[in-house]
């Protein structure tokens, strides 16, 4: 048998680092305790942080142990790919970028307006006055667009405050 028509057995399959977790059939299980990864040869090898048997777990799902044993080498194109575990969101880093974003948008839009001030365009032509305007406009883009960036890091440093709050309350 295969990884795959195993897990295919099972309820609430999740992929883990090493493997997959799944609710164990051997025991009513709420959260996933049954821990499954694929030895070499194409063995499935199970272990439940329950206490259940390998044995126990098979005979519930009407297989034999020899089931967990891979007739002939499995080909690698049936072999379910490990998926790295994704990084940790670092809401911090994330608030802080957009601030940054913000402020140089910020510095760039005022440079514009501060070099806008005073000019004499009497003598400009009419590509020299549509280059100013454009750029005076690009500035005023640059404003809205540095308030949603402030907006952005307000709202992800909220959440992420008020999910480390949620983390302490549920800690031991």
């Amino acid at each position: 048998m295969i990884v795959n028509t195993f897990l295919a057995q099972l309820d609430r399959v999740r992929t883990t680092r090493r493997g997959w977790l799944s609710r164990c059939p051997s025991h009513p299980d709420l959260h996933p305790s049954l821990s499954i990864a694929e030895g070499d040869g194409g063995k499935i090898l199970l272990r439940c942080w329950a206490g259940c048997t390998v044995q126990e777990i098979v005979a519930v799902m009407g297989l034999q142990l020899s089931d967990l044993f891979a007739d002939a080498p499995v080909n690698p194109c049936q072999r379910p790919t490990f998926l790295p575990k994704p990084p940790r969101f670092d809401w911090r880093r994330a608030s802080s970028d957009f601030l940054h974003r913000a402020e140089a948008l910020e510095v760039r839009a005022e440079r514009v307006f501060e070099s806008a001030r005073g000019l004499d365009c009497a003598a400009w032509t009419g590509e020299d006055i549509d280059a100013a305007l454009s750029a005076v406009a690009g500035a005023f883009a640059d404003l809205q667009r540095a308030e949603l960036f402030r907006n952005m890091a307000f709202n992800v440093r909220v959440r992420g405050l008020a999910s480390e709050r949620q983390g302490e309350k549920h800690a031991p």
